[in-house]
């Protein structure tokens, strides 16, 4: 058995040696030349503010990227070798996270090598060479993903100390993933209450809800939410008489010049929404009650509201003009065709309602009795929706963009409910095999 495992783990190594050659050595190219985006420009200006300058870390933009801008010195090359650097380490370790978690011996390998292999995808690997912070925040969720499985695995004080940090880094990289720690707080003091885990994780609870006050409250700092909930209101609220009256009966100041922003961005129009003297009522207005109206609207309506959000599921995980933002220089790895095989883009809807009821079943069953990997699977599936909801109505401008994160969560379900599902199946009913130990007591 020790023969086994130490041939094992030489071959996992060897494998991820390989993946990191494939990683670095093609996309030499789009190192030399990252891609440079118009929110470039700002996080840039961020960087370039001292760190003492309180306006470096509650500006227009969470403070993370402009944090590794500064570190390397607006070097974009090297800022892109980082992020590049992170990515790789990151899926390292959730591949190894997985496949230590699986309990029959020659499938670990195969789910090792599959989670690097998804990282491979277009979706997830061109972002590495974008001078923005969708890898960043890809590579936070996937080592806040790692470091749950770890945690799961057996409680230590160094490990929730290590799961907090990351969601530290995580809500700081981009402001929505606040969402998700909040929704997954609740998940977890749900579990408390119904005792399917002990009080000990009510540290983890309190944790992540400080640090979701924690961003809102550098949020409003630099009052990050106005800008995107401009483009709702010109892209979602004024082009339909309905939603117009609604707002309008919150006290939204209804005028000919605003209404001919309707279909507008923020900054549209010569950034009239900001600048046009005839709409200081509204912007006094916006001001005031934006934020509270806009929910009030979104509640009162919720079979829409979530129905909208649902609808164009399929949509923003296919992306399609994902390519358009990446790197002229950088070369996809896979073929299309096993792109679609590890990271899906049909039946979007469908495949989300399946992987819901299998968490829910999973929950009723306490599977992580089992293998703790299931209790991953469950909170990692379950906020699905609810990001989805925040990042779909949170903003109207490149809402694909936005939600990468969302069909990584749903990609990632996946993969982690066929892992379990093998491994159920093959434990169970292969003879003669080897077997790992499973920690079973869920954090």
């Amino acid at each position: 058995m020790r023969g086994m495992k130490a041939r094992l783990d030489v071959f996992l190594i060897a494998l991820f040696l390989i993946y990191a050659f494939i990683r670095v050595v093609p996309n030499l190219p789009a190192l030399s030349r990252p891609r440079e985006l118009t929110d470039t420009k700002a996080y840039v200006v961020i960087a370039l503010r001292p760190l003492l300058d309180v306006e470096f870390w509650g500006s227009g933009k969470p403070f993370v990227f402009p944090l590794l801008l500064k570190i390397t010195g607006l070097d974009f090359p090297a800022a892109a070798a980082m992020q590049l650097g992170l990515s790789i380490l990151t899926w390292g370790l959730l591949a190894l996270s997985v496949s230590a978690s699986l309990r029959t011996l020659w499938l670990k390998p195969f789910a090792f090598a599959l989670i690097l292999a998804v990282s491979l995808v277009r979706h997830l690997a061109g972002w590495d060479f974008v001078m923005m912070s969708e890898s960043l925040s890809v590579s936070f969720f996937v080592l806040f993903l790692a470091v749950g499985i770890w945690l799961l695995r057996g409680w230590r004080a160094d490990k929730v100390i290590a799961f907090i940090l990351t969601g530290f880094l995580l809500i700081f990289t981009r402001d929505t993933n606040a969402y998700v720690l909040l929704v997954l707080a609740g998940l977890l003091l749900l579990a408390v209450i119904l005792r399917w885990t002990q009080p000990r994780t009510l540290i983890v609870v309190v944790s992540f809800l400080i640090l979701f006050i924690l961003n809102g409250v550098n949020a409003d700092m630099g009052s990050r939410w106005t800008f995107p909930l401009t483009n709702v209101i010109g892209k979602r609220v004024l082009p339909y008489s309905q939603a117009v009256a609604s707002f309008e009966g919150c006290g939204m100041p209804v005028t000919p010049e605003l209404l001919s922003l309707a279909g507008e961005f923020a900054n549209g129009n010569d950034r009239a929404f900001y600048n046009d003297p005839a709409l200081e009522s509204f912007r006094e207005w916006f001001a005031a009650h934006s934020r509270s109206c806009y929910m009030r609207w979104l509640i009162s309506n919720p079979v829409h509201s979530i129905g909208e959000s649902l609808s164009e599921f399929g949509n923003l995980v296919a992306f399609n003009d994902v390519d358009f933002f990446f790197s002229r220089r950088y070369e996809p790895f896979l073929p299309w065709r096993m792109e679609r095989i590890l990271y899906p883009t049909h039946f979007t809807v469908l495949l989300w309602l399946i992987l819901t009821l299998a968490a829910l079943i999973a929950a009723r069953k306490k599977a992580w009795q089992v293998n703790t990997l299931w209790a991953a699977f469950i909170l990692l599936c379950l906020p699905i929706l609810p990001h989805l909801f925040i990042t779909w109505h949170g903003d109207a401008m490149a809402p694909a963009r936005h939600a990468l994160s969302v069909a990584l969560q749903l990609v990632l379900s996946l993969w982690l409910l066929i892992f379990l599902l093998a491994d159920q199946l093959l434990f169970r009913y292969i003879p003669n095999r080897p077997k790992d130990e499973q920690n079973a007591e869920i954090a």
